[in-house]
């Protein structure tokens, strides 16, 4: 029997999901989300048990620490068909916003792009926050946006 590697596969829709140039303070979370990410309709991976998360955060007051962290939340959408999970994050609160991944940030007062791997097994809809863990304002005016965008994801074979 011949080896089958297994390979990712990315869909052929990117959203959008934070596009903020509201600064964020230091432990606290964005504001409303840019877009809901709809993991049901991408046209090659619909309901893709993973996704892409990709985020561009801007500028700082100073720079943060090294290995501080900026996190990823969301709130479920259309959990039961009709209803949303409740609470979104607001302030320092998390809500009843999920926990989905962490972006390590680097001692570097300039644009920080990162990218991570979420789970996004039976999740249909998704608004999406991120937290900033650095002990630093997040700056993000003077045009510059705070930037997160999802893609699809799944793992497959080519045969």
């Amino acid at each position: 029997m011949a080896d089958v590697p297994t390979k990712y596969f990315k869909g052929t829709t990117t959203t959008t999901v934070i596009s903020t140039s509201t600064d964020i303070a230091a432990n606290n979370f964005s504001g409303a989300p840019a877009a809901t990410y709809d993991n049901t309709t991408d046209a090659t991976l619909p309901y893709a048990p993973y996704a892409l998360a990709m985020a561009e955060f801007p500028d700082w007051a100073a720079a943060p620490v090294a290995g501080t962290r900026i996190e990823l939340w969301g709130v479920l959408k259309d959990t039961d068909g009709t209803d949303d999970d409740s609470d979104a994050p607001s302030g320092t609160a998390a809500g009843g916003a999920r926990f989905f991944g962490s972006w390590v940030i680097a001692a570097a007062d300039a644009l920080q792009r990162r990218t991570i791997v979420i789970d996004t097994f039976g999740c249909d809809k998704i608004d999406f926050y991120i937290k900033n863990g650095t002990a630093q304002n997040m700056n993000n005016d003077g045009g510059t946006s705070a930037v997160v965008k999802v893609t699809p994801l799944a793992l497959g074979v080519s045969v």
